[in-house]
């Protein structure tokens, strides 16, 4: 199936896990009406959430599509659930931080990462700084403006929560093995993404980081407006009255 971008929920193979999601919990996960949000969180809430978690990742679970990825369906369940601000258990945050190595490429993993470290779990939704495919065709159309390069992400596309301002940069927030932030954080020579707290923590997380390491000769940086001028942006989802 194709995809239209390189972050997660970006290619119809996700959309597509989305609808199953949603045949499975009985209720939209994706393009939901803002007016739908609350009675469709309050479920979730409910033990919904947490039992198709338990499903899902139970040993006899088959996916409704059969090439689809038990790991891949926890990851959008997960990404799906905090856009909607829905409360989710720390046994299913924990594996969720277990799957990042079976996302496939550093801005996926990246943007996992940065939402398991940020996201409030408290009803306040996480904006996902992947771009739908609508808005990433029209971004390209457009090319280059205020707060946006032209691609398929929004500011560092990581994301943020959506009572904070965003980010400029596409890089890791904290380390990529243990989670630690500072201002000390070394970054990969070769990626210029991932940071880590130190030279062990780099050696540790090295397995998986060396399979979607690719040489890049910048850090990605986009200009972020804030919350209070955040409605100048052209078709981004929150919009601040």
């Amino acid at each position: 199936m194709s995809s239209w971008g390189r972050g997660l929920l970006q290619s119809e193979d996700d959309d597509a896990i989305a609808a199953d999601l949603a045949d499975m919990l009985g209720c939209k996960l994706l393009y939901v009406q803002k007016e739908e949000v609350a009675e469709i969180v309050q479920r979730l809430n409910d033990g919904l959430l947490s039992q198709k978690f338990d499903k899902i990742l139970s040993a006899n679970f088959k996916p409704a599509t059969s090439y689809h990825k038990r790991e891949r369906i926890v990851v959008i369940l997960g990404m799906l659930a905090m856009q909607l601000g829905a409360k989710i258990e720390s046994r299913h945050l924990t594996a969720l931080r277990v799957l990042r190595p079976w996302l496939h490429n550093l801005e996926q993993q990246l943007q996992l990462a940065t939402a398991l470290q940020e996201y409030k779990n408290d009803g306040t939704p996480w904006m996902l700084g992947s771009k739908d495919s609508r808005t990433t065709d029209a971004s390209r159309f457009v090319g280059k403006t205020e707060y946006d390069l032209g691609d398929e992400f929004w500011f560092s596309g990581l994301g943020h929560s959506s009572d904070e301002d965003p980010t400029s940069e596409m890089i890791s927030k904290a380390c990529l093995n243990c989670g630690e932030k500072g201002p000390n954080l070394r970054r990969c020579a070769k990626c210029k993404m991932a940071r880590y707290c130190n030279s062990i923590c780099q050696r540790v997380d090295w397995s998986v980081h060396r399979m979607i390491c690719q040489r890049r000769p910048s850090v990605r940086t986009c200009p972020a407006p804030t919350l209070k001028n955040i409605h100048k942006v052209p078709d981004y989802p929150l919009k601040v009255e």
